[in-house]
């Protein structure tokens, strides 16, 4: 009878475990950490053809400026600074070329929206996932555009790449560096 009693309760302390680590809660990644200060170093590559080949090589850092709340949306306001040479018929260089763009989040649901930050990023997201990693991406065919979006825990957008057919007439790929998050 003890026996039984031991064997009965090892069973119950065994399905309660099961029970409690199956409800336990998932941890929720930050794909893009926004906050003011944060900054995101990227090396930029573009190749374009139009009856002429041009390469662009170079840098760009997202800076995020500043942060406001606006009904149920936080917008982020994103510096962008790239500096980078072109080659083609003769060499061009762009020196500190700065852009703003603001991303957009709703609060309830943490969906991030940024149509105007890369011409393609015209899909919302949520922010917080249970996955570390997120992709989004359209293949390259002949005739239809083809791009791809990564998001890693901590790091933000990791890697985005572009092509325009036929022929890749323009490539254009962004890679994350390194990243420095403030507290």
């Amino acid at each position: 009878m003890r026996k039984h009693r031991q064997s009965s309760f090892l069973g119950i302390l065994v399905l309660s475990g099961l029970i409690f680590s199956t409800c336990a809660k998932q941890e929720r990644y930050d794909l893009f950490p926004l906050k003011a200060g944060n900054e995101f170093y990227y090396t930029y590559y573009k190749y374009r053809f139009t009856g002429v080949s041009s390469y662009t090589n170079g840098t760009e850092t997202w800076k995020v400026v500043s942060e406001s709340s606006q009904g149920n949306f936080i917008n982020y306001t994103i510096e962008i600074t790239m500096n980078a040479t072109v080659t083609g018929i003769g060499a061009k260089i762009i020196s500190d070329s700065i852009r703003h763009v603001v991303i957009n989040e709703e609060k309830s649901s943490s969906l991030i929206s940024a149509s105007s930050l890369i011409p393609l990023w015209n899909f919302p997201f949520k922010r917080y996932q249970d996955v570390s990693h997120y992709e989004v991406k359209q293949e390259c065919h002949s005739g239809i555009l083809g791009w791809s979006f990564i998001f890693k825990a901590d790091s933000g957008l990791t890697k985005y790449t572009y092509c325009h057919p036929p022929n890749q007439i323009t490539n254009e790929t962004l890679t994350l560096d390194s990243v420095k998050l403030l507290e």
